[in-house]
């Protein structure tokens, strides 16, 4: 028998959060207007973080039936995210879990406390510590001499959550800043650049789990920092660059209309386009 959510938790968790998904990667929406103007839409989930009955994703046998529908035991997710969870248990563990809910009940927060005097100021904050993110190896190096394909992997995927929820995180987690994600700007053209921005970075993560479930890429075991691995198309490493080159290029787009002094050696990889 499945220890189910009540209907109080399922609303509590999705307040919690905002109504949006607690996947830092995605943040999506999960409630609107249907046609019918006493209806609304709901594409959001309650989803277990420990399975609700035995057989299910990261199933606990030494939880009680009363902590397994507990609110503890829930985090609010889009309907894609919920059914990714449950796909890939083991690369979405309880500790990511706990970890997506923490960030997105403070991403929340941070909505409800916004208080920004200047909109021209709160923007320029905004993307000074999105700033941050770029001056980092994964965005300076070619992608030819990455020292590791997973960090690489990874700090993707911190850029995407820090623009996101406005948490920077380093490599092993440690949190560097905190501020507001995209959702705050007040200019839409900011705003705008900045989706595409993250759109862009969505694109490389996708395209490197391809490339290496492809075999483009064979990718070896971490050594002292560095790992091994094998390109066997070329032209990808070039798109890689390519792709990066152009997040950058609207990144300056966006300081100078936000006003923020940016500035930044060129990749050494920048210069051949």
């Amino acid at each position: 028998m499945r220890d189910d959510f009540d209907k109080k938790t399922k609303i509590t968790l999705a307040q919690r959060v905002g109504f949006k998904c607690s996947n830092p990667n995605c943040r999506k929406l999960t409630t609107g207007p249907q046609e019918k103007i006493t209806k609304s839409i709901n594409i959001g989930v309650a989803a277990h973080i420990s399975g609700a009955d035995k057989g299910g994703a990261r199933y606990n046998p030494n939880l009680s039936s009363v902590e397994r529908k507990s609110i503890e035991n829930g985090i609010w997710l889009c309907q894609n995210c919920a059914k990714l969870i449950d796909s890939d248990e083991k690369r979405y563990d309880i500790d990511l879990l706990l970890e997506w809910k923490k960030l997105s009940e403070q991403a929340a927060l941070l909505e409800i406390e916004k208080n920004i005097t200047s909109v021209v100021e709160g923007d320029q904050e905004i993307i000074k510590s999105f700033a941050q993110c770029f001056d980092r190896p994964a965005f300076e190096d070619p992608f030819r001499q990455e020292g590791s394909m997973e960090a690489f992997d990874k700090a993707i995927e911190d850029t995407i959550i820090a623009i996101n929820t406005g948490t920077l995180r380093t490599r092993d987690g440690t949190i560097l800043h905190k501020s507001y994600g995209k959702a705050f700007l007040n200019n839409p053209l900011l705003k705008q650049n900045m989706d595409v921005i993250v759109d862009l970075l969505r694109a490389i993560r996708e395209r490197f789990t391809l490339a290496v479930k492809n075999k483009e890429i064979n990718v070896g075991r971490l050594y002292y920092k560095n790992q091994s691995y094998c390109f066997n198309n070329m032209e990808l490493c070039a798109w890689f660059d390519l792709t990066r080159n152009e997040i950058l290029t609207i990144f300056e787009k966006v300081c100078k209309i936000a006003g923020v002094n940016w500035q930044k050696n060129f990749p050494r990889w920048r210069k051949f386009w």
